[in-house]
Formats: structure tokens, C-alpha cells, sequence
């Protein structure tokens, strides 16, 4: 029964030493996940656009963008409700988010507060008004109205600006 275990442990250990992780910011892009798809332009920050292609690793899709004249990456998306934040944090889930904890810029993404491994919750588009669950909205520009509330994790993403 021991030997039986010792075996199942060491199989799991080796299969996950052959996963295949999203790549880290500033690793160079593999062209290998080019090949055979349609690389397309994707906006990742308020006002720079790079390359990227979708690539499903570990049965997880990823958006994954690189700088052209580096082949370096530069941001990682996915909204697939697979995904888990080492916190355990999933697209739909519900997350508390207040002007202090939420950054956004005009015409992109708004995060509510990084993740343990560094994953940035998408809890809103366009910026400065995030709707909330319950319907209303969170204005990061004033000083009036709400100033907290819960908001729906739509993705999440690293590498922004």
C-alpha cells in the first residue's frame, strides 16, 4: 500500500513539472505558439498595442501579447472560467473593490487589488466607472456617490501599464 502511494505521489509530481504555465512578463515568447495561428494586434495598456495570439495551456486560454522588436512578453490575459488565482479567485466570483482599491484608465481595464501570484482581477471596461453587482456604479473620478461596493471579476491579467 506504501509503495503504492509513493507511486501515485511521484507520477502527480511529474506530470505537473510538464504543464505548460502561462508565460511570466519579460520571458521571451515562444514562436512555437505562433505557428499555425493567426497572430493578432491587441491592446495592452491605454495607448499600446502589441502582437498576440490565443494559446490554451493546460486547457486554460490565454491571450498572449509581445513587443515586435523583442519578442518579449508583455501581457497575459485570459477571462476562461478554468482559471484559478492561487487565492482561489475564478471569473464570476465577487470581489469587494472601493476607489482605493481599484485602478483604471480611460478607454481600458479596471483592476481591483493584485492577487497573490500577481494576477490583476478585471472588474471593469473603460475605465473610471465600474458597475457593480448589485447595478450601480463606482465612479473612480468624483468624490460623490459610492465609494465601495461588490463587483464581478470579468478576467484577469498581467503585464499591463
Amino acid at each position: 500500500m506504501r509503495l503504492l502511494a509513493i507511486a501515485i505521489f511521484l507520477l502527480l509530481t511529474c506530470a505537473s513539472a510538464f504543464s505548460e504555465q502561462p508565460p511570466k512578463i519579460g520571458a521571451k515568447f515562444n514562436k512555437s505558439w505562433k505557428k499555425g495561428k493567426q497572430s493578432n494586434l491587441c491592446l495592452t495598456s491605454s495607448a499600446q498595442i502589441d502582437p498576440c495570439v490565443d494559446r490554451v495551456l493546460d486547457g486554460i486560454k490565454y491571450q498572449i501579447a509581445y513587443r515586435e522588436e523583442t519578442h518579449r512578453v508583455t501581457y497575459v490575459y485570459t477571462s476562461d472560467e478554468k482559471f484559478r488565482t492561487i487565492d482561489g479567485l475564478k471569473v464570476g466570483d465577487s470581489i469587494p473593490v472601493s476607489r482605493d482599491t481599484v485602478r483604471g484608465q480611460p478607454g481600458w481595464q479596471s483592476y481591483a487589488a493584485t492577487t497573490r501570484d500577481g494576477w490583476w482581477p478585471v472588474v471593469g471596461y473603460d475605465g473610471l466607472q465600474i458597475e457593480l453587482k448589485d447595478g450601480t456604479v463606482l465612479d473612480l473620478t468624483g468624490t460623490q456617490g459610492l465609494k465601495s461596493g461588490i463587483a464581478v471579476i470579468l478576467g484577469f491579467s498581467k503585464g499591463h501599464s
